[in-house]
């Protein structure tokens, strides 16, 4: 029985692997073929099972067909164009108008991307349905790679028969050391006593994002730890850099880049607000 055991384990470790592999090179084998009808019909296969990017395990092959005289990828793979290192340079099928790279990537991995067509124009994928919402100009839609593997976690997901914290949105506070009004939400846990217990406190930037249900999802996150015991019951404020009379003035990059300012504002003025009004650990 022993050695039966391990040869089935063999079996399974060495031979599906590669079995896998000849899946992946024989599907992208059939896009080089030399009749453009078997090309087509591959192309359309893959589209109806909506598998572009074409995925097998950690290999992924990305795919774009159209007219252009480049293609490329840019994403969390390479720092959005940062890494330089990273070759995200597609390159064309011959006799086609299929532009193909393949890259390896954590078997588990999700990660967001665009294309740039021709150097200059950056769009989402046509034909991946799968789309993640950025938080980049409070809201932006990056096309979304889900690798062999990844799973979606529940804990995103609401719970059902369960206590909710509540949230106190769009405050306003009036900095001197700013010297404008900035915004922030402040999430109670679901056992929030105004006094007669200290909670932890936790503050975020891009606070706007996080608590939304299609970029950070935070409040959703927070109730499914408390309620699980994952997690002791806390004080969350999110703080919004968006101006609050013009929300689609995001001023984030001026007061999260090293601002001495914006530091000032946190320590003199949002902390001990909230510190006073709160019974939060100092």
């Amino acid at each position: 029985m022993k050695t039966s055991f391990i040869f089935l384990f063999l079996i399974y470790t060495h031979v599906l692997p590669a079995q896998r592999y000849d899946t992946f090179t024989a599907t992208l084998t059939k896009l080089y073929s030399p009749a453009a009808a078997e090309v087509d019909s591959t192309w359309d296969n893959l589209i109806q099972s909506q598998r572009i990017p074409f995925v097998v395990e950690d290999s992924v092959a990305f795919l774009y067909r159209g007219a252009a005289t480049s293609v490329m990828w840019m994403g969390d793979f390479n720092g959005w164009g940062y890494d330089k290192k990273f070759q995200n340079k597609g390159t064309r099928i011959p006799g086609t108008d299929i532009w193909i790279l393949k890259k390896s990537f954590p078997a588990d991995a999700r990660l967001d991307y665009r294309i740039i067509l021709n150097d200059t124009d950056i769009i989402v994928d046509p034909v991946n349905p799968y789309q993640q919402w950025s938080g980049v100009g409070g809201g932006s839609i990056n096309s979304e790679l889900r690798m062999g593997r990844w799973k979606e976690d529940p804990i995103g997901q609401p719970l059902e028969a369960i206590f909710h914290g509540r949230v106190l949105k769009d405050l306003l506070i009036k900095s001197e050391h700013l010297g404008y009004q900035c915004m922030y939400s402040i999430y109670l846990p679901p056992d929030f006593r105004p006094s007669g217990k200290v909670y932890p406190i936790l503050y975020v930037t891009d606070g706007y994002e996080y608590m939304h249900e299609k970029m950070g999802n935070m409040i959703t996150i927070l109730d499914n730890l408390i309620h699980l015991n994952k997690i002791r019951p806390v004080i969350v404020v999110f703080m919004d850099h968006r101006e609050p009379v013009n929300r689609s003035n995001n001023r984030r990059m001026q007061e999260l880049a090293m601002n001495d300012r914006y530091l000032t504002f946190l320590t003199e003025e949002l902390i001990p607000r909230v510190e006073k009004n709160y019974p939060v650990s100092t």
